[in-house]
């Protein structure tokens, strides 16, 4: 039998795996990172849970609001809220991420100074967005030359 995320999270208290997409970049990078969620007893604005949708799609995204309705969930590499996450559906929570031998977690300051800008820069992210995309096109493009 094929053990799923929630099944593993519930035995060892959490998961590890890479992520996938870049709806979490810059934070996560595809395929470059490792990252481990946690069993969530409590989630909080600016955490990062690890839920499944109606669809059955797992989703990495930072909790930006709380609300009578739910969670209101947003991609660091998105502009665009998701509302109505429901606690049911929340399966872990971000906890730490691995880039290379480096080991980053939630409770560094680096990261705290990161989150209060990221998320309150919710407004600017289309320009930041795409600045940042332009900017590291540009520079992979030089760098292959």
């Amino acid at each position: 039998m094929i053990k799923t995320i929630e099944d593993i999270i519930l035995e060892k208290g959490f998961y590890v795996t890479r992520p996938k997409g870049t709806s979490m970049f810059p934070l996560l990078k595809e395929n470059r990172n490792e990252i481990c969620v946690v069993k969530a007893d409590e989630i909080n604005k600016y955490d990062v849970p690890l839920y499944k949708r109606k669809s059955g799609e797992y989703v990495l995204h930072r909790v930006l609001d709380i609300n009578e309705d739910g969670y209101v969930c947003c991609g660091d590499n998105q502009w665009t809220l998701e509302y109505g996450v429901k606690r049911e559906q929340i399966i872990g929570k971000l906890d730490r991420w691995f880039k290379g031998d480096k080991e980053y977690t939630v409770r560094d300051k680096s990261y705290q100074r990161y989150v209060k800008f990221w998320c309150k820069s919710l407004g600017l992210r289309q320009f930041i967005l795409w600045f940042c995309h332009h900017y590291w096109h540009l520079r992979d493009k030089l760098k292959k030359k």
